[in-house]
């Protein structure tokens, strides 16, 4: 027997409670994974929420925008509902302001250009294992034309045959991008080119744990590079950095480590030469991650974001899904005596990182 136009009626009306059912509890869930980064950041699962607080922001607000246009139909259990839809808000609202607070903390404001000091144009990227002869890497960094580039996941024994089997010298390029000063880590995993002259440098490799069926890429022993570069007569403390991704456990773990033995060195950099301090490179740490937050403020460092935001540089399966699929994971950090001009981020370049950009001024380093 055919249904009847309210029988329709009631069963779609039944489907769109309980879709607002779902949608305000979706927003809640949303909202407990974010605000679990904040509550809990000394737990492997609540610390890696923080790295996907764009997502649960969406889905969060999402929800409690379906929740709320659900409140214009009846339920069997209103007054229930209605609480739902009111939890949500506030969760959702909740982590919205923690995320801003977290945002602004320990960052600070772009500052004007100026032909009155020196700057520094500093490229960071992680490679995986790009060559560093691809065409498309080479025109970009053509285009950037930064003084000081810093590459992660070079696999610089890779990096070296594969200019050997072209017959090129390691960073031979037809246009001469790759300046003649470089310095590999022990490990071959980090790599800066500058056209500074490059001093005082420094390896430090941080053993970690390995998992079972790691691919070849991954290298549970991760490295710290230090050096020095030498801008208009005075030095400038770089520190390339890279910890292990926190995927598993025990990688977490090892990323913690590599972060404190980090801090530790740049304590000791500044006791040893106290030049001007910039950290860069693939952090494996969303900004609003506690442990990120807490190195900034030990070392007395700051940083900023392209427009003032963090934008996802490490995205999953497809460029285009970014804001998706993925996470702001690669920052800089400057001393106070270091002004940060711009942060930008590069396209798509072959890698699963975008490249981030940045321009500093040397306020203490005035020019001839």
């Amino acid at each position: 027997m055919p249904r009847s136009p309210n029988d329709i009626s009631r069963m779609f009306r039944k489907l769109l409670g309980l879709a607002a059912w779902c949608a305000a509890l979706g927003a809640i869930c949303a909202s407990a994974l974010g605000l679990s980064s904040f509550l809990a950041p000394d737990y492997w699962l609540s610390d890696n929420m923080s790295f996907f607080l764009w997502q649960f922001l969406y889905a969060g607000f999402g929800g409690v925008l379906l929740g709320a246009i659900g409140l214009l139909l009846a339920h069997r259990f209103q007054a229930l509902y209605r609480l739902t839809v009111a939890v949500a808000a506030i969760a959702i609202v909740s982590l919205a302001v923690l995320t801003g607070f977290r945002t602004v903390e320990n960052t600070i404001d772009f500052v004007q250009p100026s032909d009155e000091v020196h700057t520094l144009k500093i490229a960071s990227i992680n490679l995986e294992a790009l060559f560093l002869g691809d065409p498309i890497l080479e025109a970009y960094l053509e285009e950037v034309d930064a003084d000081v580039i810093v590459f992660q996941e070079t696999i610089w024994n890779l990096q070296k045959w594969q200019w050997q089997r072209r017959g090129l010298p390691i960073g031979g390029t037809d246009n001469g991008i790759y300046p003649a000063n470089y310095h590999v880590g022990q490990l071959g995993g980090l790599v800066v080119f500058s056209r500074f002259p490059i001093e005082d440098t420094a390896s430090i490799v941080i053993p970690g744990v390995s998992m079972p069926g790691a691919n070849v890429y991954h290298d549970a022993d991760r490295e710290i590079l230090s050096l020095s570069l030498l801008v208009g007569g005075q030095k400038v403390n770089l520190v390339a950095v890279h910890p292990d991704s926190p995927r598993t456990q025990p990688r977490w773990q090892n990323k913690r480590s590599y972060l404190d033995i980090m801090d530790e060195a740049i304590a000791q950099l500044r006791q040893e030469n106290p030049a001007p301090i910039v950290a860069i490179g693939d952090w494996n740490s969303a900004p609003w991650s506690a442990r990120f937050q807490g190195s900034l403020t030990q070392n007395d460092l700051k940083t900023a974001y392209p427009n003032g935001i963090p934008q996802p540089t490490r995205y999953f399966y497809d460029y285009r899904l970014r804001w998706i699929i993925g996470a702001p994971v690669d920052q800089v950090a400057v001393s106070d005596d270091v002004g940060i001009e711009d942060v930008a981020l590069g396209p798509h370049i072959g890698s699963d990182h975008r490249p981030l950009i940045v321009t500093l001024q040397l306020a203490e380093v005035a020019k001839n």
